[in-house]
């Protein structure tokens, strides 16, 4: 019972890996992929909650998805992370440094840490005592740049009698490289589909100034957890003046701009009172929002339930993201004859006929 027990576990956290390694070659970044990923890791070193903070190319912080975090808390650290960055305080800037080990840093931090805001304001309110924090750095053009860190959270209360212990450490490094995937660069297609309710928001022809927000607008602007933009419990008087700007838009521009669970479509449009209207003189402008949930997530996440070996799975996800059935020889590297057994196989789990009815069934 032991052994089989074992074996299980053994069989299971494979299988984590490669969900891991396969949603971070999607070249989507980290954004879309945040949820899956936190998720992933929480379950492979076993933790209460886990999350995620992306940064860009210059290292600065750009956005993040907490599993858990109540919504004043995730506001406080969007719009008052002066608190967080005085003397003694362990805040993102400070584990994207590239010094010190790149994880497990906060094993160990100390009675000034627990006196901090970052432990009083953020780690508290959220139930979490102990923290294990992976820095993720990738070769930039003048050397390494941080562009991830990764926590994982347990809290008094959850049947640990000690924090985070250095094999736990060892498992979440082994996600470093897996994690570095995700920001190269791949000319791989973006397939995308609607997901959920259209927002919008009406502005000030003048001086772009929000005037009103429907509710799925204030919604999808709450999820994005853009820096400056905290909005939790928020209404449309709430909206910042400088709304696009925060956004990255112009007036009359259309961007995708990555978020936790997908790429928010956003989309501005002249109002006019005249009848030949033209961009100068508009009296209003639309701001359209919409999540758009790329389709890889999910070709990942059925490959993942499907009962296969992995390198079955290899293939299979192949055949989800659009490849012809022959790319997947130089892909995978196996035989055309070894290729046509574990296609068979995969094709009878998946209850279809050939490579093409294959694709179209992960996709969904």
């Amino acid at each position: 019972m032991g052994k089989d027990l074992t074996l299980q576990t053994a069989a299971r956290r494979q299988l984590l890996w490669q969900e891991l390694d396969l949603l971070c070659r999607l070249g989507l970044g980290l954004a879309p992929v945040a949820a899956e990923i936190c998720a992933v890791l929480r379950a492979l070193v076993g933790a209460d909650a886990a999350a995620l903070f992306w940064l860009d190319e210059q290292g600065r912080p750009e956005g993040f998805h907490h599993e858990d975090s109540p919504a004043s808390v995730r506001n406080l650290f969007l719009n008052e992370f002066h608190l967080f960055t005085g003397p003694g305080e362990t805040n993102i800037h400070i584990l994207a440094r590239p010094e010190g080990p790149r994880v497990g840093r906060l094993l160990s931090p100390g009675a000034a840490y627990y006196r901090s805001n970052s432990h009083n304001l953020l780690m508290r309110p959220n139930g979490h005592h102990y923290t294990l924090d992976l820095r993720v750095e990738v070769q930039g053009p003048r050397g390494p740049v941080t562009r991830a860190v990764a926590a994982l959270f347990r809290a008094h209360s959850a049947g640990f009698c000690h924090g985070f212990s250095p094999a736990e450490a060892s498992l979440l490094d082994r996600a470093c490289a897996s994690l570095q995937r995700a920001f190269q660069p791949q000319a791989a297609p973006c397939h995308l589909s609607a997901y959920g309710a259209t927002g919008h928001v009406l502005l000030d022809g003048a001086r772009l100034r929000p005037l009103s927000a429907d509710a799925p607008a204030l919604q999808l602007l709450q999820a994005a957890h853009v820096p400056g933009l905290g909005l939790y419990g928020a209404d449309a008087a709430a909206l910042p003046a400088n709304l696009l700007a925060l956004l990255g838009l112009l007036p009359g521009q259309s961007r995708l701009l990555p978020v936790p669970r997908g790429l928010l479509a956003l989309h501005t449009s002249p109002l006019h009172a005249g009848t030949q209207p033209t961009a100068q003189d508009a009296t209003h402008w639309l701001l359209t929002l919409q999540l758009q949930r790329p389709r890889q997530i999910d070709v990942v996440r059925r490959v993942v339930e499907l009962p296969l070996t992995p390198l079955q799975r290899e293939i299979a996800v192949l055949a989800g993201l659009g490849h012809a059935r022959a790319d997947s020889l130089a892909l995978t590297g196996v035989s055309n004859a070894a290729l046509k057994k574990h296609l068979g196989s995969i094709l009878e789990v998946a209850n279809v006929g050939n490579w093409d009815e294959l694709g179209r069934s992960l996709r969904g």
